[in-house]
């Protein structure tokens, strides 16, 4: 009996030394409103300010210091993981006895529950506030990256965006010359139309630069609820003002009633003007005839919207195929000696920033297909 004492009292001392070193909290709690905690880790006042003692004698809460707009998510989520008997990881804020707030991890998982059925958790807490912030700044340089990309892409873009504004600038002029002839001839009906047609080129160039403005803006940061036509209609709009150039023509195929989608629009469209780009010049590259096509299609597959490229172009070569998305490499599959080399690079970030994966197929006998997913938004699926 000495013996089970002893090693029950060593297991007991070495339990609370790996407490001790644990960064962070372990506890035993019941699923009741703010969560009283029958036992807490001493880790507990370097995680909240709060000792074990106040803590255990439920003389504070943990629900108590819950950041107030997350304590209402954290609640839900731990009752619909506690009904079903299943773990829980949860991330949110809590505001500490003293200093700022603090961004926490939480795992836990019901263990037991009492007569009247109220479950009984154990879990884990720990601090992430500063892999919380530099995740921020991460996010951030990639928008700042993602926001250059986007202003050399247009740069790139100028000659054809002057050909495509030089069309309905050249027409307004026409136009106004003969309105003017027109109002000293005295020769209404006719100078309404002439200045309907005005009105017209007035509306076609500046569309035109109501994307290019679109184009250039910084990123919000913010994933919205996005119609997904309007989305691909207007990126489409912009391709094709240097697939006109190019004598190529972009093929826009979507089903009808596309469901909105959760993402930055303009980081996305910036994704897609650069494959569609790509693709041109690959086509250019691979000497195609005027006229031909880029394909740009939307495909819903399991909850997930599919965008795809499809060029007829030369291809990706296999040497290229674990670089393509490197820094720099991108050029290489294009054949472009001007440019940053990121846009490949970049899109991919994005994408998977937005939860989703960008990659290629090549197809058969030549041309490849980029293609990426982006998630329904909640809404859309109800």
């Amino acid at each position: 009996m000495t013996q089970l004492t002893d090693t029950h009292d060593n297991a007991n001392d070495g339990l609370q030394t790996l407490f001790k070193n644990l960064p962070g909290m372990a506890y035993r709690c019941l699923n009741l409103p703010h969560w009283p905690m029958s036992f807490v880790s001493e880790g507990c006042e370097a995680l909240c300010g709060y000792s074990s003692q106040e803590l255990e004698s439920q003389s504070i809460l943990w629900g108590d210091f819950t950041h107030r707009h997350d304590v209402a998510e954290v609640d839900r989520q731990v009752r619909a993981a506690a009904d079903f008997n299943r773990p829980f990881e949860i991330e949110y804020r809590i505001v500490p006895r003293s200093g700022p707030h603090k961004w926490v991890w939480e795992r836990g998982r019901v263990v037991g529950r009492l007569d009247d059925g109220t479950a009984i958790i154990e879990g884990f807490i720990t601090d992430i506030t500063s892999l919380r912030h530099a995740e921020r700044m991460v996010n951030e340089q990639r928008e700042q990256l993602a926001h250059v990309e986007r202003l050399n892409t247009l740069g790139e873009m100028t000659a054809a965006i002057a050909h495509e504004l030089n069309q309905p600038l050249t027409a307004i002029a026409m136009y106004s010359k003969s309105a003017k002839l027109l109002a000293q001839q005295g020769q209404q009906d006719k100078l309404m139309d002439v200045m309907d047609k005005v009105a017209q080129q007035s509306h076609r160039a500046g569309a035109v630069i109501e994307r290019m403005q679109a184009m250039s803006y910084q990123s919000s940061h913010q994933q919205d609820q996005v119609n997904t036509t309007d989305l691909l209609k207007e990126i489409k709009d912009l391709a094709e003002i240097e697939a006109q150039v190019r004598h190529f023509t972009i093929d826009l195929k979507i089903p009808q009633n596309l469901p909105l989608v959760s993402c930055d629009p303009i980081q996305i469209q910036q994704v897609i003007l650069n494959l569609l780009r790509n693709g041109m010049q690959a086509m250019q590259t691979n000497q195609c005839t005027s006229g031909s096509a880029i394909e740009l299609r939307a495909v819903i597959d399991q909850q997930q919207l599919w965008i795809k490229v499809t060029d007829q172009g030369t291809g990706i070569e296999d040497s290229m195929a674990d670089k393509l998305f490197l820094a720099f490499a991108s050029n290489k599959h294009t054949g472009k000696t001007a440019g940053m080399g990121l846009g490949l690079t970049i899109g991919k970030a994005i994408i998977e920033a937005h939860g989703g994966r960008l990659n290629y197929r090549n197809l058969v006998p030549s041309g490849a297909e980029f293609f990426f997913n982006l998630t329904i938004a909640p809404k859309a699926q109800a």
